[in-house]
């Protein structure tokens, strides 16, 4: 399996070369923290942003994701977490187009069920996109290696690893609450709306 000191290597490699030769680093990179996907590369900085992944081993408490609601819940819960743990370490714009750019879909107010986290009883993954690091169409691999094999990490460590998880508690269960609410209002004809 590749690791993150082989995607290392392979930046340093294509430094320099034409925007395409990011697809060379398309695949599964594993570290010691984290596991970074690589599912899409752009075409070119100026189109849409890569998809990439990152995973961690689940070690979330079970009861919150014990059933459908909460798993949501929870799901939605890290999505927000990892948009603020992207604000705090991707530190924005890096070369030209949408290098360097990472975001992930974290919703608004409300919470539905969304692809942007997975989680299961194995792991924990953020869905992102990600502009890989580009000055004109050239490859920056020195950036492109900051951006993958530290940044990212250093966001699954933020967002998806436990912490706060009295904070993550206190949401989830004010989800289940509320579902439980409107439960009992569609059940007298009150809140004909679909939830999660």
């Amino acid at each position: 399996m590749a690791s993150l000191e082989d995607l290392k290597r392979e930046l340093r490699r294509i430094d320099g070369r034409g925007y395409r030769a990011y697809k060379d680093v398309g695949g599964r990179w594993t570290g010691d923290a984290c596991e970074v996907l690589i599912d899409h590369v752009q075409g070119d900085p100026f189109a849409a942003p890569s998809r990439l992944r990152i995973r961690v081993a689940n070690a979330w408490p079970i009861d919150l994701f014990e059933n459908r609601v909460r798993r949501i819940a929870l799901e939605d819960w890290l999505a927000r977490r990892s948009a603020e743990a992207i604000r705090r370490a991707a530190g924005g714009r890096r070369g030209s187009g949408k290098s360097g750019l990472v975001a992930i879909d974290s919703g608004g107010q409300e919470v539905v069920e969304r692809t942007a986290v997975a989680l299961d009883a194995d792991g924990v993954e953020a869905r992102l996109e990600v502009g890989l690091p580009a000055r004109g169409r050239s490859v920056l691999g020195r950036e492109a290696e900051a951006l993958l094999c530290e940044v990212l990490p250093e966001i699954a460590q933020r967002a998806l690893e436990p912490g706060e998880e009295v904070e993550a508690a206190d949401f989830v269960d004010g989800v289940e609450c509320q579902e439980a609410l409107r439960a009992q209002l569609r059940e007298r004809g009150a809140c004909p709306r679909a939830s999660p």
